[in-house]
């Protein structure tokens, strides 16, 4: 599946905001165009709060003028300055409106596209990717993370657009109104300006810990709850317990560093700002004494100085919200610039799989310079059924993975009708299989769902499934038949009937091979007979892989496959295994010697 959002290119783990940030402007994409209206759109509001003083200015000074003069106010000025001032700022605030409602709308929608091109990526990563973090973490990337990153759309951009825009015009008007007054007015706010900036840079560290540690936290708690019964079963509440305190008091501490420091930039920037309101005020009246301005000046530096120190707090508050969403865009673009599998040509159809199986010269290994098998050569007719025994850590299931193309070998090939599966797209090597795994998996949904998640399947074939592993009488008893609903979890369902719904699943997607890895492992022996009869029909005909630790369900394999140390060391059919004497006899005997 391609990936249809913006091209990534692999970098170095950032570790400057501006970095950061800019990768994160760049992935906005098409909805670049919105924030730029929006960004231009505030401009001119911006510009339109600026002239506001003036008015105000003009005002002051005609009520100044007509108490010295004593003559009446000009009413018609006065009237004029106000209309002009109400039109003014309602204007401001409407357009300020639909401002954040384009800017909220573009954020969500980044978002959005960013859990989706997550989605997108986790289908093109290595499983080998995933397999190395745990799903809590995963699932903080696109959950937490990106709803930070979608902050930085709706709220920071927007904060750091207006604030720098008001920061700029209103110093200029300062300046325009009159120089002197201008600069003093501003030091004690861009003194302030630098000592929070310096301020807030060191806190981005904090920040990124505190998103590390809410993932590995969000991990331990997907862990427990979905082993709940295992945690109980061993007493290990008080394990589970302290973990979750020290990754819940590693939080704590991250998170309050980061927000002490920059909980006391709001107010730090508020005391600088009343700083302001002091200088205009001492600076301004020993000016109207002097007779350099008039009150109408120091009455727009007042609002000035509002319209410069508030936006500085504002950039101020702007900064640390940054430092999250940093901290969340280096998790989300470590994902993103992930090495993923490289993209496939569409081949040609598979058409009449046979399902002869050859293993070519293969070697492979999860992690380099470990290799798990070794040089495997193996060919298998079409239609056999063949049984993969040997002990923990052999590399029966890896067979299984290299088949699926879950991995790719290191070297050698694997060929199913003399096509390598290597010359097909995943999607196709994967077609050709039905597999049922171990650990059981169900969704949130009902019976139906959960067995035909394949595709659309005929009620009739579904409950024909459900008959043939024994799962009939269970699913007639149920109140809505098909209908009716199970958790992912299985509540309500041994684990026999979980591992039964998804031997079901493979039956019904009637594929030309099937791998079936630990199959029976939770089912009782009075259902595994019949289960047993049932895959004898299903695998009649089809190449099937049944990978074992029970012999039993593989007494009557059409070959046997003993796996040691990643190669092959017997091979041949149960009888001739038992005469042979060797390794899969002594597995045998260790099974069945209390039944004698």
């Amino acid at each position: 599946m391609a990936i249809t959002g913006p091209v990534w290119v692999r970098t170095e783990k950032n570790e400057n905001l501006s970095l950061s940030i800019r990768r994160l402007f760049a992935y906005a994409g098409r909805y670049r165009n919105w924030i730029l209206v929006a960004s231009c759109v505030t401009f001119v509001l911006s510009v339109m709060s600026l002239i506001g003083p003036q008015f105000l200015s003009q005002m002051a000074d005609e009520i100044s003028a007509a108490i010295e003069g004593s003559r009446p106010v000009d009413m018609d000025l006065i009237a004029k300055c106000g209309i002009v001032l109400a039109v003014l700022y309602t204007t401001v605030v409407a357009g300020n409106v639909i401002c954040d409602y384009v800017m909220a709308n573009a954020s969500e929608r980044v978002a959005n596209m960013m859990r989706k091109d997550i989605t997108r990526k986790l289908d093109r990563l290595p499983l080998s990717y995933v397999d190395s973090r745990s799903t809590g973490d995963l699932m903080s990337r696109m959950t937490t993370d990106c709803d930070n990153v979608g902050k930085f759309y709706g709220d920071s951009l927007s904060m750091t657009i207006s604030g720098l825009i008001s920061v700029f015009g209103s110093f200029v008007m300062m300046l325009i109104t009159e120089w002197h007054l201008a600069l003093l007015s501003c030091i004690p706010a861009v003194t302030g300006f630098v000592l929070v900036y310096t301020i807030t840079r060191r806190t981005q560290r904090f920040f990124r810990a505190q998103q590390r540690d809410l993932g590995a936290i969000n991990g331990l708690v997907e862990e427990a709850y979905y082993g709940h019964d295992v945690m109980r079963m061993y007493n290990a509440e008080g394990k589970v317990a302290e973990q979750f305190e020290e990754l819940n008091g590693r939080i704590y501490k991250s998170s309050f560093k980061a927000r002490a420091i920059t909980s006391m930039v709001p107010q730090a920037m508020n005391f600088i700002g009343n700083l302001g309101y002091v200088v205009v005020c001492i600076a301004g009246s020993i000016m109207i004494i002097n007779g350099s301005i008039g009150y109408g000046v120091v009455v727009a530096f007042i609002v000035y100085v509002r319209m410069f120190s508030h936006p500085m707090a504002m950039l101020s508050e702007s900064i640390s919200l940054m430092q999250s969403v940093a901290s969340s865009s280096d998790r989300v673009l470590e994902l993103l610039d992930a090495e993923e599998v490289p993209a496939e040509e569409e081949s040609e159809p598979l058409t009449d799989v046979r399902g002869d199986v050859e293993f070519r010269d293969v070697h492979f290994g999860y992690e380099e310079g470990r290799e798990v098998i070794h040089g495997l050569d193996l060919k298998i007719t079409a239609g056999s059924r063949v049984a993969i025994v040997g002990h923990t850590g052999s590399g029966k299931t890896t067979l299984a993975n290299l088949l699926m193309r879950f991995y790719d070998v290191d070297s050698g090939d694997i060929l199913v009708d003399g096509r390598s599966i290597y010359s097909m797209t995943r999607y196709q090597a994967r077609s050709m299989f039905s597999m049922v795994l171990q650990d059981t998996w169900l969704m949130d949904g009902t019976v139906r769902e959960n067995v035909a998640f394949a595709g659309d399947i005929p009620d009739e074939e579904i409950m024909a499934a459900c008959e043939a592993v024994g799962l009939g009488d269970y699913v007639a008893s149920l109140k809505d038949g098909l209908d009716s609903h199970i958790s992912s979890d299985g509540d309500g369902l041994s684990a026999g009937q979980r591992q039964q719904i998804t031997i079901a699943r493979a039956l019904v997607r009637d594929a030309p091979m099937i791998i079936l890895d630990e199959a029976t492992s939770n089912i009782d022996t009075r259902t595994e007979k019949r289960i047993q009869a049932a895959m004898d029909v299903l695998t009649k005909g089809r190449t099937s892989f049944v990978i074992a630790h029970r012999l039993s369900t593989i007494m009557n394999s059409d070959i046997i496959l003993v796996m040691k140390d990643g190669e092959v060391a017997e091979k041949g059919t149960h009888g001739e295994l038992i005469s042979a004497g060797g390794y899969y006899k002594s597995l045998y005997d260790s099974q069945f010697e209390d039944c004698d």
